[in-house]
């Protein structure tokens, strides 16, 4: 008999037909309670068993003493029970037919030789029985197409479902993450807590991940490769379709000792995996919004073509800030050919900055025509504005008894709703010209009409030029690879 694939066994823990939670509870802050609450709020219409010895039924579900007592078949397995009961509760799995399980129960290789055995044997149990499991000693998954949430760090409803899959090698950290990600409006498609990877590995997910169409960047927070060179080799082949986002952790000594301590993982020397991250096309970063900054350009802007970038500001010192940023990351600054200065010059007034930056010396009015008319440029590779969109809106003027402050807000709210209109026209044009768009404002102007706007077609806007410039350094650099191997 010919053994699944590993995308079919994968399918068993992310989009699974019955689900059984052995160790569900009725009582409030035990975890087999967390974790059932949360299965049977995202289960959708899946069928879900709780297994539980002493109790006739959990949260008004029938309960069942043993898994085997369960009448219909089960897919995947949720085990929050006591590490001395998991493998017996592991070999029901095997015996009921279960496809996959998800461990959420620690105690085990994290803690030392006595857990290290516990762990072996039931790593032997399920592979004996051709089963595939998560963890131990993790913190679950979900799958926002298939509605089934086993983590309760964010709430299911918090997260909303997108293209950016999340694989974390450590599980309050990676409920961190989600919720840095929900906040920043960030859309997930799968997310996985890989615990102390006994059995599925890091690089497993990301071979499964790579053919799931719903997922178009891969995310990962990572404290050490077990098997460094399955990891780049793969990663070379995913990377020429789909980006891989990697936070590694362990660039000190001290820290690496951690990361070791923390999963058992081998934590390795932070010099040779920048070097085979580089090689293979991972884009590397430091900081987890600097990973959803990432994501999210890269979903929703095209690659640059080459390093060179024009700067449009509302203000002096922004482009000044702007462009040691740029150039600091090994990025040109276009020189603007006698044509783009041309067209600029007609509708800027005297005093504008006639170079790069484009300083538009306080006719933020101008903002989207000088936008258009940098990205059509053909010395321009990319294009940076900063303080240039988001007219804020201020309050309803309606609202507002003073007759002049009423006069402002309404012209306010005015030039905030005729600046979204114009959002379409630019994003057709980063489009049209095939040239990033990276944008940064204060807190205040993105939240106006426009930037939410532009937020929706995938266009975020960030809340410093450094952060916008680090990302155009990645999306260069990513690009430059891409052209290398593809090309």
């Amino acid at each position: 008999m010919e053994s699944p694939s590993l995308a079919r066994q994968l399918e068993s823990i992310f989009n699974p037909g019955p689900v059984a939670v052995i160790g569900a509870s009725n009582t409030p802050g035990k975890w087999g309670f967390n974790i059932f609450s949360r299965v049977i709020a995202s289960a959708a219409v899946r069928q879900v068993y709780p297994v539980n010895s002493r109790a006739r039924d959990v949260l008004g579900v029938p309960a069942y003493p043993s898994i085997l007592d369960i009448p219909g078949p089960v897919e995947l397995a949720i085990i929050v029970v006591p590490v001395e009961s998991v493998p017996l509760a592991m070999q029901h799995c095997v015996q009921k037919g279960v496809k996959a399980a998800v461990v959420i129960t620690a105690g085990f290789g994290e803690v030392g030789e006595e857990g290290k055995a516990a762990e072996r044997e039931i790593v032997r149990i399920a592979r004996e029985g051709g089963l595939r499991f998560v963890g131990p000693n993790c913190m679950g998954h979900f799958s926002t197409a298939s509605k089934l949430f086993t983590t309760g760090e964010v709430g299911e409803n918090a997260i909303r479902e997108g293209p950016i899959a999340c694989v974390s090698q450590s599980g309050n950290f990676g409920g961190y993450i989600l919720r840095r990600g929900a906040e920043m409006g960030v859309g997930f498609s799968k997310f996985v807590s890989t615990g102390n990877e006994a059995d599925l590995h890091l690089e497993d997910y990301i071979e499964y991940l790579a053919q799931d169409e719903q997922t178009k960047v891969i995310t990962t927070y990572v404290e050490g490769l077990r098997d460094r060179r399955r990891f780049f080799t793969l990663a070379k082949e995913v990377t020429r379709r789909k980006p891989i986002v990697v936070m590694k952790v362990g660039r000190t000594p001290q820290g690496a000792q951690a990361a070791w301590s923390h999963t058992a993982a081998l934590a390795g020397e932070d010099a040779v995996h920048d070097a085979a991250f580089r090689q293979s096309g991972v884009i590397r970063v430091e900081e987890i919004d600097e990973m959803f900054d990432v994501a999210v350009a890269l979903i929703g802007q095209p690659r640059p073509r080459g390093r060179r970038v024009a700067i449009l500001t509302g203000g002096g010192g922004f482009g000044v800030v702007a462009t040691d940023a740029c150039v600091r990351l090994g990025l040109e600054m276009a020189t603007l050919p006698p044509e783009t200065l041309e067209t600029l010059d007609r509708q800027l007034p005297p005093r504008w900055s006639h170079g790069n930056p484009v300083d538009m010396a306080g006719t933020s009015d101008m903002s989207y025509f000088c936008l258009g008319t940098l990205l059509k440029s053909p010395a321009v590779d990319a294009v940076l504005g900063i303080s240039c969109v988001g007219y804020p809106s201020g309050p309803a003027p309606e609202r507002i008894e003073d007759p002049v402050t009423r006069k402002l807000a309404e012209h306010a709210s005015a030039m905030a709703q005729a600046e979204a209109g114009l959002v379409d026209g630019l994003v057709e044009r980063v489009w049209r010209y095939g040239k990033p768009l990276l944008l940064a404002d204060a807190p205040a102007g993105r939240r106006s009409p426009a930037v939410l706007a532009l937020q929706e077609k995938g266009i975020f806007v960030y809340p410093t030029p450094e952060r916008a410039a680090k990302v155009l350094g990645h999306l260069v650099r990513y690009g430059e690879y891409l052209a290398d191997t593809n090309g």
